[in-house]
């Protein structure tokens, strides 16, 4: 297999995820400044009577993507295991593209303000962003094989706080031209990434033919006529794997606590101390960094271990210390900046490890025997239900920092991050009793493989 075409679906799979990420953002880091624009504009009477109105407006659009986004994950992780999935990629790209702008940009420009509408355009964008994950995973996990693939996966994965980043940095910039250009920027962005996609990867090598037959004619066409026989699983099947129930109830409270920081962090800011929106979105980028880190040290770590739920497990009890850490950390920015840090390497990094190296070990395990058209749906019920835990929480969050303040939300993330380390405890005691049976000489199969007739 090509080295140099390993890279190029390194590179694109991550850029073209980035991009996904990259666009969510747009509406996190302006919303005081959309709020202001609900509430006080001189062209159109206001859409809201009060900013406590707007602001659970604000939490029932989060609420309602990632309630969309969710459900669509099933549904676009089970055709990703039954269609091209770079295709499916695509059309998810072409289609942020033009629902992100008629949600941000076709308001402020037309003059037309309705809820009806804003709902409708947010809930398409989350319907049509669902599209990447499942697929990018698929992709990965053609491509990658089982070497390093916890150093592997943790870079890779961090394409999810990168594209944080970059859309935070992006908002900065365009912010002071009017926040309606910051969303047609992103969908910009995220097009030309869709053009990308199409026209430079293949979802697997052996479409490009990198399977010799002249040298081991025999077991290719043994392997080609396997693959010409798998079939892809129901996500009825999928739920029933070893490990994956853990690991959904995991990432459904884990994801939660994610995607309010991702949701709300440069919102809290702004209200909690007073700082100037801009301000505010490129302080956040401090805990997507956090999560660069400790997705990249998680999975190299891990690899070496050879197994990852002990070290998740010990990354989300430090997390509970880090939020109650940053709840009382107060208007310092450097000591701000470095708490958020530390909570994005205890609470994103071991995020990024269940959705993409816990991922492709629940999707590739014995219990499969060997077929590869059940990445996708796996992979999509993994995110799809943490996605569903994390709309739930966009619901209630404005609702408990409205009645209790901004302190008893991060006290519920403390709680869920709790639950989390409890849904894979026992998958913990076992890996462990698996590390010391080895007497730390050769690695351990990864946690999978050693399951295959367990749970």
């Amino acid at each position: 297999m090509s080295a140099g075409k390993k890279v190029v679906v390194f590179l694109v799979t991550f850029v073209s995820y980035g991009l996904y990420h990259a666009s969510r953002k747009s509406l996190s880091g302006v919303k005081s400044s959309i709020k202001a624009d609900w509430l006080d504009n001189r062209t159109h009477a206001p859409l809201f009577s009060s900013e406590g109105e707007a602001k659970a407006f604000l939490g029932s659009l989060d609420a309602m993507f990632m309630a969309a986004y969710a459900s669509a994950l099933f549904f676009w992780g089970w055709l990703g295991d039954r269609l091209n999935p770079k295709w499916v990629i695509a059309a998810g790209m072409f289609g942020s593209a033009i629902t992100l702008t008629l949600f941000g940009s076709f308001p402020k420009w037309f003059d037309f303000y309705s809820v009806s509408f804003y709902s409708f355009t947010y809930v398409a964008f989350g319907l049509v962003q669902a599209c990447g994950w499942p697929s990018e995973v698929a992709i990965m996990a053609n491509w990658f094989g089982k070497g390093n693939r916890g150093f592997v996966m943790g870079v890779w994965a961090s394409c999810q706080p990168v594209g944080n980043i970059f859309g935070s940095m992006f908002t900065a910039i365009f912010l002071p031209f009017g926040y309606e250009y910051t969303f047609f920027f992103n969908s910009v962005m995220i097009f030309l990434g869709g053009v990308v996609v199409l026209s430079s990867i293949d979802s697997r090598p052996n479409e490009v033919g990198y399977e010799s037959l002249s040298s081991e004619e025999g077991r290719s066409q043994r392997i080609s006529s396997a693959e010409s026989h798998e079939e892809p699983i129901s996500l009825f099947r999928a739920w029933l794997l070893p490990g994956v129930f853990a690991y959904c109830v995991c990432n459904a409270c884990l994801k939660l606590v994610n995607y309010a920081f991702f949701f709300w962090l440069p919102l809290y800011l702004t209200d909690a101390y007073n700082w100037e929106e801009s301000q505010a979105d490129q302080l956040s980028i401090w805990y997507d960094i956090g999560g660069i880190i400790g997705s990249v040290l998680g999975g190299y770590i891990t690899d070496k271990m050879g197994c990852r739920t002990p070290l998740i497990v010990a990354m989300l009890m430090c997390s509970i210390s880090s939020l109650f850490l940053y709840a009382h950390v107060g208007p310092f920015m450097f000591w701000n900046a470095l708490v958020m840090t530390t909570v994005g390497v205890t609470v994103s990094g071991p995020y990024n490890l269940i959705v993409g190296s816990i991922s492709i070990d629940l999707g590739s395990q014995p219990a499969l025997a060997g077929n590869s058209k059940a990445m996708s749906t796996v992979s999509g019920l993994l995110d799809g239900t943490g996605s569903l835990g994390s709309a739930v929480g966009q619901f209630f969050i404005p609702l408990v920092q409205d009645e209790l303040g901004w302190k008893a939300v991060f006290y519920v993330f403390m709680i869920l991050n709790g639950l989390a380390v409890l849904s894979i405890l026992p998958r913990c005691i076992h890996d462990i009793k698996t590390m010391r049976r080895s007497n730390f000489g050769e690695q351990a199969p990864l946690l999978i493989d050693e399951r295959e007739h367990e749970d």
